[in-house]
């Protein structure tokens, strides 16, 4: 019924449904997999794209995202600006992410000799009471309160957004946007884009929604110091819900890896390893993600329990997706590698639900078409995945290889065909789904 009447309004003329892009974060493969997401979902779309979402919820890694996002770039352009591909962008370097926090480790470090003689002299006296691991505990407080200075991503930013003629404000942007960060001192949850927060420049905000606790130091705006919008939660969809959203289209990169090869035996990897024996890196990868998982899915829960005329869409790495979970969030050197594993896998996870979805979204008056983005899957796999053709897919969005270069609204309106012809596929042929079987077999 509610979904009748949300029809009949769109039909009589009255204002649509609103829809909402919630992007959670995940270091900059997540980042980057949101961007392959992106992708997918744009050339899925019929007669929009991506930045026509009414509202953009980003946190972390989704802020950077969906902020660029609403500022107007579309998904291969952020990724040239990630991959440095087009003169136009800056692109975004080790520098730009990692740069030391060597002011604070300088001002610190000011204080070891007397740190170090206050804990030796602490030890001495009860050490019948304490062990190597105090004593190195007392030394801690010299460290600097994150390892790198973020000040150099929000540079990227503002030098992203000069080029463009873009502001740095929460001003000219195609969606509400709302970037999330935590209040370190307090724990709130503190959200750019509303008041009182809404005249923060966007690459400040960026900074802070990213500031990883002790990877980055906390970003100070005013007299409040934030962190990592994620510690208040991955996504916060609530937000879009109050703004209005009757859709809701959430990616999230960071999902625990099932790590299991049969049925019966639990816990066992495709080389046959615990994870634990996998090491440090492995077992604080899947614990912050079970940590950040069970938060979404409660949270996700919740909202369908109280809003059930709200469609939500959760897009995330399949379980048993070793790629997404081995790769270091932060690792710079695989984001054409990420891109195009998130453009494939959400490709066929979509192809496999496409009925569900497509049901789905026609409540909410828009139109989706699986063609495009399995004959780009097939271009990729018949060149041999080569970089080249990659990166043209990733970065261009160019039609499928047998059609020469289209103008925008050219390569609508063949969409809006293929739809149409789809659509008498779909009558004819119901509950098959070939080009996804073909998908998954390449």
């Amino acid at each position: 019924m509610a979904a009748e009447k949300s029809l009949s309004r769109i039909r009589s003329g009255a204002e649509s449904p609103k829809t909402a892009l919630v992007l959670a974060g995940g270091g900059l493969t997540g980042a980057v997999y949101e961007i392959g997401a992106l992708r997918a979902i744009e050339e899925m779309l019929v007669s929009r794209d991506v930045r026509t979402f009414d509202i953009i919820v980003g946190t972390s890694a989704g802020a950077l995202v969906g902020s660029l996002l609403a500022k107007g770039l579309t998904p291969g352009e952020l990724m040239q600006a990630l991959d440095g591909s087009a003169p136009a962008y800056t692109r975004i370097r080790p520098n730009h992410l990692f740069s030391l926090n060597t002011r604070e480790f300088a001002r610190r470090s000011l204080h070891l000799p007397r740190t170090a003689r206050n804990a030796l002299a602490h030890y001495l006296r009860h050490r019948s009471d304490m062990n190597i691991f105090d004593l190195f505990w007392s030394l801690i407080e010299v460290l600097p309160s994150g390892l790198y200075d973020n000040a150099t991503l929000a540079a990227f930013v503002r030098e992203t957004l000069e080029v463009r003629g873009l502001s740095d404000s929460f001003e000219d942007v195609n969606a509400k946007l709302y970037v999330i960060a935590t209040d370190l001192d307090t724990g709130d949850r503190v959200v750019f884009g509303q008041d009182p927060w809404r005249d923060v420049p966007l690459s400040s905000a960026i900074a802070a929604s990213s500031a990883v606790p002790l990877l980055y130091r906390p970003v100070r705006i005013g007299d409040t110091e934030m962190v990592d919008g994620g510690m208040r939660g991955t996504a916060s969809l609530d937000l879009a819900i109050e703004a209005g959203a009757k859709l809701i289209v959430c990616i999230n990169p960071l999902v625990p890896i099932e790590n299991r090869t049969k049925a019966n035996v639990p816990l066992l990897g495709p080389d046959g390893r615990f994870l634990s024996e996998k090491g440090l890196q492995a077992v604080s990868a899947q614990i912050l993600r079970i940590v950040m998982q069970s938060g979404l899915d409660y949270h996700v829960k919740q909202l369908r329990r109280r809003h059930p005329d709200v469609d939500i869409i959760l897009i995330e790495p399949r379980r048993d997706d070793y790629k997404m979970f081995f790769y270091n969030i932060m690792r710079y050197s695989a984001r054409l590698t990420i891109a195009q594993h998130g453009f494939e896998s959400v490709t066929l996870d979509l192809a496999d639900q496409y009925p569900m979805l497509k049901a789905i979204l026609a409540r909410h008056g828009l139109a989706i078409t699986r063609r495009f983005v399995i004959e780009e899957l097939e271009a990729m796999r018949q060149s041999g995945n080569d970089l080249e053709v990659v990166r043209t897919v990733m970065e261009r969005g160019r039609a499928p290889s047998y059609l020469p270069m289209h103008r925008p609204s050219a390569a609508r309106d063949l969409k809006s065909v293929l739809c149409e012809l789809e659509e008498a596929l779909d009558q004819l042929d119901a509950g098959s789904a070939p080009p996804a079987g073909k998908a998954k077999a390449a």
